[in-house]
């Protein structure tokens, strides 16, 4: 059922038709502010960004910048299945698949690119990823750039593990790596 709340419409007086009480409560506290931190500029709350870093929440839900997880052996976990590229609705992931050379079944990403200059955060690619190869946890915000190419995160960029996963030693894909070193 729905309720029904009668509101009070008596018209107003005039002092509250000109609104100076209001005006004059809103200078008091804004003057109050300025006054305190004139005098005593220690305790203002303001931080140096970028020189210094503020403290980010601890949500595990906070969505910070791309990365790809490593595999124990050194090889990305992505299998360029194309299912984050293709649930962006930014379309700011290029996703180019190579084949192992002795494995036919699975793929890797020769090229797996990040254009943070049109990606919107939204961690629709971290949600489509059947493998869990692609996340946003690693605290790091995404700050300015001077140019468009420092917007752009390659596959080298992207691979790395967090502290307590496996070695990132090793993380550029190493069957990928030696294919490309025996082509050459």
């Amino acid at each position: 059922m729905i309720s029904v709340k009668k509101v009070n419409n008596r018209p107003l007086n005039f002092l509250e038709r000109i609104y100076l009480p209001e005006i004059a409560r809103g200078l008091a506290v804004t003057m109050r502010h300025f006054f305190k931190n004139l005098f005593s500029p220690k305790n203002i709350l303001t931080i140096r960004y970028p020189e210094q870093a503020s403290p980010l929440p601890g949500n595990a839900n906070l969505r910070t910048l791309h990365r790809l997880k490593i595999r124990e052996d050194g090889s990305p976990k992505c299998v360029a299945c194309f299912m984050c590229q293709t649930a962006c609705p930014a379309y700011c992931i290029r996703i180019e698949a190579a084949e192992y050379p002795d494995n036919t079944v699975e793929k890797y990403p020769a090229v797996f690119d990040i254009d943070l200059s049109r990606c919107v955060m939204c961690g629709m690619c971290v949600e489509a990823c059947p493998e869990d190869a692609i996340a946003m946890d690693t605290r790091e915000l995404p700050g300015g750039a001077l140019t468009r190419a420092e917007m752009l995160l390659t596959r080298d960029d992207l691979l790395r593990n967090l502290p307590g996963e496996p070695s990132t030693l090793g993380a550029a894909n190493r069957l990928a790596n030696e294919y490309l070193e025996g082509k050459k």
